[in-house]
């Protein structure tokens, strides 16, 4: 499961401790111990995820029924 960022970034949900909104910016942390900022809000965030996980389930639908990707 993966939460899409800014630009092309991605980050694994698995790896994510919490999300805290500060400020401007929302800070996620990383089992790592890392911290990654983002200027969505945490809510945006769980949209993102909602959609990105929408489409890739229609991808896959169509890819068991022979859809075309062009």
């Amino acid at each position: 499961m993966f939460i899409p960022l800014e630009g092309q970034g991605i980050v694994s949900l698995h790896r994510v401790i919490a999300l805290v909104r500060e400020d401007r910016e929302t800070a996620i942390y990383m089992r790592d111990g890392t911290v990654i900022a983002t200027g969505f809000k945490p809510d945006t965030l769980a949209k993102r995820y909602r959609s990105f996980m929408n489409e890739a389930s229609k991808n896959v639908k169509e890819m068991k029924t022979g859809g075309d990707f062009s």
